[in-house]
């Protein structure tokens, strides 16, 4: 039995991750944005995440995009390695594939129990950028045989991007940045939708996890609720500890990026997955950050002379370099010594 199963189990959050209708501030009612960006930056100095309702997103693309992971998984082995990842992190992600080795809150040894399927900004065979043969993008991968899978998927990404950039423009706003200020960085962003199964945990071995303890590195993340509960947040205080699980919800979270862009005044919290409802579990976060090009660097306001930038200047794309390379066997054993072939992942 896997260790961490033998130590306390992660409590309620009791109030540290709050529950936060955007409705009016999505409807543009006086106030809104200022009464969000306050809750906003009080959730982000503390655990950085919270839980949002009445998003906007329609309940049916949600339910259509959790049942698409499941019919891909459902597939035979043999046909989803015909979709295995390549040199973009694109396509399926096998058991066994992936040990957090960048995580800086926990030490991971085991690779995390569960599979994976990636679909990036999508891309059409004659896109500049394909035919000229950028190493930044590449094309997704889609099962032939389930058109369903595709339009589920593509349907789902292209409600969430919008969704996304409404909660980057209201971070900004908590920063005290201009409501427009992140607009450049973010016109053409890089997104995933990261399809997930994780088993049972009764089968982990020791030091293994579904996801094992880690930050998220791209700018903001949101978690459709799952039906089955797993996702568990790590306090300051070192308790792991559950978000609200409330039915039509999302779970949102700040990333490296993030802690990078505000010079650490709203640091990422670590999390992980534990799977032990006793039958799958699937997940569809889907991962938000700026285009590839982005130059991070701390902005105006969290910057002063009692308080310097902790950060040099970052291209994105080199920060996505780095991470898959580090993170992911195959791109481990067939890395390249050429700068700025980036995965256009999150």
């Amino acid at each position: 039995m896997s260790q961490v199963l033998s130590a306390p189990r992660a409590s309620d959050a009791a109030g540290r991750i709050p529950l936060l209708d955007i409705g009016p501030y999505l409807a543009n009612e006086p106030g809104a944005r200022a009464a969000l960006a306050r809750a906003v930056e009080h959730t982000c100095r503390d655990t950085g995440f919270l839980v949002i309702i009445n998003h906007g997103i329609e309940q049916h693309l949600i339910d259509g995009t959790f049942a698409a992971a499941a019919s891909f998984f459902d597939l035979p082995s043999e046909r989803k390695l015909t979709l295995k990842v390549g040199d973009l992190n694109i396509g399926y992600l096998p058991y066994g594939a992936q040990i957090v080795r960048t995580s800086k809150v926990h030490v991971n040894t085991q690779p995390n129990l569960s599979e994976s399927f990636y679909i990036v900004n999508d891309l059409s065979p004659d896109d500049p950028r394909i035919v000229s043969g950028d190493p930044l993008y590449g094309l997704n991968k889609w099962p032939a045989e389930m058109p369903e899978f595709k339009a589920a998927t593509l349907a789902y990404t292209t409600a969430m991007r919008p969704l996304a950039a409404r909660m980057v423009s209201v971070i900004g706003t908590s920063l005290g940045l201009p409501d427009d200020y992140f607009v450049a960085e973010f016109k053409k962003p890089t997104t995933t939708l990261r399809l997930i199964r994780y088993p049972s945990h009764a089968t982990a071995e020791d030091n293994q996890f579904g996801f094992a303890p880690h930050i998220d590195t791209n700018f903001l993340t949101l978690l459709a609720r799952s039906s089955l509960p797993g996702l568990e947040v790590r306090t300051t205080e070192g308790e792991w500890i559950r978000p609200p699980h409330v039915p039509n919800t999302f779970v949102v979270n700040t990333g490296e990026m993030l802690g990078r862009y505000s010079n650490d005044r709203y640091t990422p919290t670590p999390h992980r997955v534990i799977n032990d409802n006793n039958t799958p579990r699937h997940a569809i976060p889907f991962f938000f950050g700026p285009g590839l090009d982005a130059i991070i660097k701390p902005v105006p306001t969290c910057v002063s002379a009692d308080n310097p930038a902790k950060y040099e200047p970052l291209l994105y794309a080199d920060h996505r370099r780095k991470l898959n390379l580090t993170n992911f066997d195959h791109r481990r054993n067939t890395a390249s010594p050429a700068p700025r072939t980036a995965a256009a992942t999150a």
